[in-house]
């Protein structure tokens, strides 16, 4: 195990949200199923009045989740002097390839639904009856499941690390003519991809920024549908991620450090500390269109009709502003 403070606050934030998670998921099973789906909505206000503090400590260890991911990402970086070949946070997940993989992938699912549990419940309580308190206890037992095992297997890997553990650059796999980035995009666009693949980035992102504006000045003006716009949007977002991340690293990356055959995002964010900025921008703008959905599916109810619409008007919003930020300073880097 490789001790750094950022160790021991990692560390604690995962076993003290992991054990949380546990009993929230009793907790609201509990309720869940002692709760007669045909209460009246005096009796749903009395049941949320007596799950208070179930609901407050929820959002505050959901709260701390969210943090947790770029907490992680600082951790690991802290470890790349103890292990001999690393480079970047890419050669320290070399030590644990395996679960690492594992971690990468609920670490964004976790924020994803996270964030739709947290703006249900927000939208719940701008209710008088809270209609929607069923369906949040049932959301948050799901999704105390998915952090307890987050959180035990983020425990796992950062007790696994051994300080003499021999890993490989990342150059090794992020440079070579036949890397994944490389394949696809030759795949897509040709072998002479290069030229063609920041346009590319520009235009799916502006693309979904201007899918983004059609859905909020829907839901902003009267009758707020947006529903097939907002469905494009989110379905469009992911691609836009996979474009995103295709570029960082093919061709963002190797220009923003001055290094035209490095193509390491976790490189970059050494080299320019302000790019992991942009990269959480973008992030959360393309998580933006899908929360939206999220909450439009969850939170249907004729007393949150108003509420709605606005909360799906106001991630919307962020998503162009978000998506935008980044551009620019994605933009300035490559200019300057």
């Amino acid at each position: 195990m490789i001790i750094t403070p950022y160790t021991v606050i990692t560390l604690f934030i995962a076993v003290l949200t992991g054990i949380i998670a546990v009993i929230l998921f009793v907790s609201s099973s509990r309720v869940y199923l002692g709760l007669d789906g045909g209460a009246s909505d005096t009796g749903r206000t009395e049941a949320e009045n007596r799950s208070y503090l179930l609901l407050l400590l929820a959002k505050v260890v959901l709260y701390a989740k969210l943090l947790s991911w770029p907490l992680l990402y600082v951790t690991l970086q802290s470890y790349v002097p103890y292990l001999p070949g690393s480079m970047c946070i890419f050669g320290v997940t070399q030590a644990q390839p395996a679960l690492s993989g594992v971690i990468q992938i609920l670490k964004p699912l976790s924020f994803l639904l996270i964030g739709g549990w947290l703006l249900l419940n927000r939208l719940d309580r701008t209710t008088e009856t809270a209609p929607l308190f069923r369906r949040k206890i049932l959301f948050l037992s799901l999704v105390s499941i998915l952090v307890a095992a987050e959180s035990g297997a983020e425990v796992a890997y950062l007790v696994g690390f051994e300080s003499q553990a021999d890993v490989g650059c990342c150059t090794t796999v992020f440079d070579l003519p036949d890397r994944k980035t490389a394949l696809l995009s030759s795949s897509i666009l040709g072998e002479g991809y290069g030229p063609y693949l920041l346009p590319l980035y520009y235009l799916s992102n502006l693309t979904l920024v201007g899918l983004l504006g059609l859905a909020y000045r829907r839901l902003s003006g009267p009758g707020g549908r947006a529903a097939g716009v907002l469905g494009a949007a989110a379905v469009f977002s992911l691609l836009n991620s996979a474009v995103t991340a295709v570029a960082a690293f093919e061709k963002i990356a190797p220009e923003v450090m001055d290094l035209p055959y490095h193509h390491c995002i976790y490189c970059m964010w050494q080299y320019a500390p302000d790019s992991a900025l942009a990269t959480a921008f973008a992030i959360i703008g393309n998580f933006s269109p899908l929360w939206a959905v999220l909450i439009m599916l969850t939170g249907r109810h004729p007393e949150t009709s108003g509420h709605l619409q606005r909360y799906a008007a106001n991630l919307c919003f962020l998503g162009i502003i978000t998506i935008g930020a980044s551009l620019a300073m994605v933009t300035v880097h490559l200019l300057f």
